[in-house]
């Protein structure tokens, strides 16, 4: 890194999209709002953020400063001060330590962050496990190796993998992102400085739905409107275990134990050949008794597979979705209302392979009282707050709702 700096303006000009121009003082010293110097003309630009630009050689590194012009102007004037004892220091003979050796890394400070919450009292495993998957996934998609260079598209482009890539729901990719910022913090970055409000909003607003799950009738109208044993199968399964759709196309045979004992068990894991688990979160679910001899009565007919819902060629099935929305037309129950159901292709939105998750557990809760441990455990959610939205009204405040009217 060479040992000069420059203050840019990095805004978006009407008709020439986003720019990059020198930063404008005035008179007494002070850095001009919302105007940069492009093409040797001041221009106006109050759509952009402030950056510090060196040179690792002939390759330009920026440095975000955010969108306040004194806080930029503060840290641009501590870093020239810092730059020109460091050149004082050398002209002297002095050792000293480059950036990458006397700054820590993103990884470092991960590991200590980690460290901490670990020792913190009363801090759960659920938050160690978040915190540790929020900094892991965050350092694989982030550009920078060091915090000052961690960017407003370091951030959204990890949030958009959690949802494109990973499929969290909003309501995930939003705590997620709001347990980043708690990282940030303590790599010594201020998330507002980097982040916009308008952004932030985006990032951390998600719409609060009700939890729609199957009933009992509907999932058995499924299983009887199937076109054969597997599919039938399959939509009692995902009904009686809540595997998460990618799990559901990885189960093989090998996943299913004492079946010819009184406790029967799915151990959902993690195979390369198929793909990786959601939260890494490896588990094992009791198996229903109804399901138990289905089960055997497909190992003994498949003696040479080894997806239980693999496709013909025992590769992982893509159209299960498809076939569920398939089935639930030819068993007469399309809301009739969605735009699906009034596309050409006639496929009811309501109709989807996760609504066979929430409906697990659903039951589960129900049927446990409540536990919320135990139904993690077998759900594999990572955190309390994606479960307790499942807890269903207790039934005195129905009671007291049917009194009150």
């Amino acid at each position: 890194m060479n040992q000069t700096v420059t203050l840019v303006r990095y805004a978006s000009i009407e008709g020439k999209g986003w720019r990059r121009g020198a930063a404008v003082f005035t008179k007494n010293g002070r850095l001009k709002p919302d105007v940069m110097r492009l093409g040797g003309v001041e221009v106006q630009c109050p759509n952009g953020r402030w950056q510090m630009r060196q040179y690792q050689g002939r390759n330009p590194v920026y440095t975000e400063l955010g969108e306040d012009s004194t806080d930029a102007l503060n840290r641009f004037r501590a870093e020239e001060s810092r730059m020109q004892a460091r050149a004082a220091a050398i002209a002297a003979g002095l050792e000293v330590l480059s950036p990458s050796e006397s700054q820590k890394t993103l990884k470092q400070y991960a590991a200590e962050f980690l460290e901490m919450h670990r020792n913190l009292p009363h801090r759960s495993d659920d938050s160690v496990r978040v915190y540790t998957m929020v900094t892991s996934t965050f350092l694989k998609q982030c550009n920078s190796a060091f915090p000052g260079q961690v960017t407003k598209d370091d951030v959204i482009r990890w949030h958009g993998w959690m949802r494109n890539e990973q499929k969290y729901s909003d309501r995930t990719a939003s705590d997620r992102y709001m347990a980043l910022r708690g990282f940030l913090r303590y790599c010594g970055i201020e998330p507002g400085r980097i982040i916009g409000k308008g952004t932030h909003k985006l990032l951390k607003t998600y719409t609060k739905k009700v939890v729609n799950a199957y009933t009992p009738e509907v999932v058995q109208k499924l299983i009887d409107a199937a076109t054969n044993e597997d599919r039938a199968l399959l939509w009692e399964f995902a009904y009686k275990t809540g595997l998460r759709d990618s799990e559901l196309k990885m189960v093989t045979r090998y996943d299913l134990h004492g079946l010819n004992t009184a406790e029967p068990i799915l151990h959902v894991k993690e195979r390369d050949e198929y793909g990786n688990i959601k939260d890494a979160e490896e588990r094992k679910i009791e198996l229903h008794p109804a399901l138990v001899p289905k089960l055997q009565r497909w190992l003994n007919t498949n003696p040479g597979k080894i997806l239980l819902f693999g496709t013909a060629k025992d590769k992982p099935d893509t159209k299960m979705l498809l076939a569920l929305k398939v089935t639930a037309r030819r068993a007469g129950l399309n809301c009739g209302q969605c735009p699906g159901c009034r596309s050409k292709r006639n496929e009811c939105k309501e109709f989807t392979l996760h609504r066979f998750r929430r409906t697990y557990t659903t039951r589960m809760l129900r049927a446990t009282g409540g536990d919320l441990r135990s139904v993690m455990a077998r759900t594999g959610h990572a955190d309390l707050a994606s479960v307790m939205r499942y807890l269903e009204p207790e039934a005195r405040i129905r009671e007291a709702v049917a009194a009150a009217f």
